[in-house]
């Protein structure tokens, strides 16, 4: 099926998670590769110091490669946690090899921590965020919790910069756009780099 023929979020949602899951782990390793390369060849991830990032979950691009990649550059890496499903709050806390992961309520991994670990967002450089679409405005499709769309609503007026990352096939034509939906300066795929206005 196109995703010309895909009229709304949901239809859209549904389809690119079908194609996602069905990525063999061969596959989803070479891709999770070709990304790291990308990325790594970016002024903007040398520059940054405090990176935050995401745990892979259902069939996205494996970030553990580029999160070990970071600890050995001597980047400082921090993951979301989702406070309450209610506030619909997002902070993140600092992951290294010693923390001890737990499944939240939404059955993704998150590092148990202390107040110490929450990196006020004034101090993030760089946040590599998770998509399930993205079409050709940079405007991102998520998986419909809101989270990070509120995190990063005003993220122009922030010192830190939104990066998404997804398989080539996650770019679509168009996303009927919502109010709260933010757009994303940049995308990185295995095999392209997109830059939106």
């Amino acid at each position: 099926m196109s995703t010309k023929l895909l009229q709304n979020r949901k239809e859209i949602r549904s389809y690119i998670r079908i194609i996602r899951n069905s990525i063999t782990l061969t596959q989803q390793y070479d891709e999770s590769n070709k990304i790291l390369k990308t990325i790594f060849n970016c002024d903007f991830i040398h520059n940054s110091k405090n990176i935050a990032c995401f745990l892979s979950f259902d069939g996205e691009i494996n970030t553990y490669p580029l999160i070990l990649k970071l600890w050995l550059k001597k980047k400082n890496v921090f993951l979301p946690i989702i406070s309450s499903m209610f506030s619909k709050k997002l902070f993140f806390v600092r992951f290294t090899s010693q923390s001890i992961l737990y499944y939240n309520q939404y059955n993704i991994l998150e590092p148990f921590y202390n107040i110490q670990d929450i990196i006020l967002e004034s101090n993030l450089d760089l946040i590599i965020v998770p998509l399930v679409a993205f079409d050709h405005k940079g405007v991102r499709l998520g998986m419909g919790g809101g989270f990070y769309d509120r995190f990063l609503m005003h993220w122009k007026t922030k010192k830190f910069i939104p990066i998404g990352i997804a398989y080539d096939f996650q770019r679509v034509n168009y996303i009927p756009r919502q109010p709260w939906d933010v757009s994303l300066p940049i995308v990185l795929t295995p095999n392209k780099i997109y830059f939106f206005h």
